[in-house]
């Protein structure tokens, strides 16, 4: 059995999260108060707007951070399990018959999706990696399923 584990790279802990924005709050609210102590204070809405923009994509970034995904090759089969916002599932596919494949993105710029497919159903797994990594992902499973997919 093999067992291979996904996460997203955040880096970023939700202590240094609210540090980070209560610093970025202090900077931009100093900024835009002497702006409006000038006279200038229609400068206040516009920092608001960006730190509540701010902190949305915090959050975001935050939740996504939790995202797991677990790959099981087992003797007869591979298990898929994904962990995040929404709890988690799995999903079987029999060893012999799953494929990986990397399909490219039908527009520049786009990242790839890598799937595990069989029997007309497939799975997007890594979608979270970078290029490299999602390539390295797809020789490392189809090594352990000894195919060249």
């Amino acid at each position: 059995m093999q067992t291979i584990e996904l996460n997203p790279n955040c880096s970023l802990t939700p202590r240094a999260a609210r540090i980070f924005f209560v610093s970025m709050a202090a900077v931009s609210l100093t900024i835009a108060g002497l702006f409006a102590a000038q006279g200038f204070w229609p400068v206040l809405p516009f920092a608001g707007a960006e730190l509540a923009l701010l902190g949305a994509a915090l959050v975001v970034s935050m939740r996504n951070g939790r995202r797991q995904e677990v790959i099981h090759i087992l003797d007869d089969r591979i298990v898929i399990e994904k962990h995040g916002r929404q709890g988690g599932y799995s999903v079987e596919f029999p060893r012999y018959w799953a494929r990986v494949v990397l399909s490219q993105a039908r527009r520049p710029g786009h990242p790839s999706r890598l799937m595990l497919r069989s029997h007309g159903r497939q799975c997007e797994i890594g979608r979270f990696l970078t290029e490299d990594a999602r390539l390295a992902l797809k020789r490392r499973i189809e090594a352990s399923l000894g195919s060249s997919g």
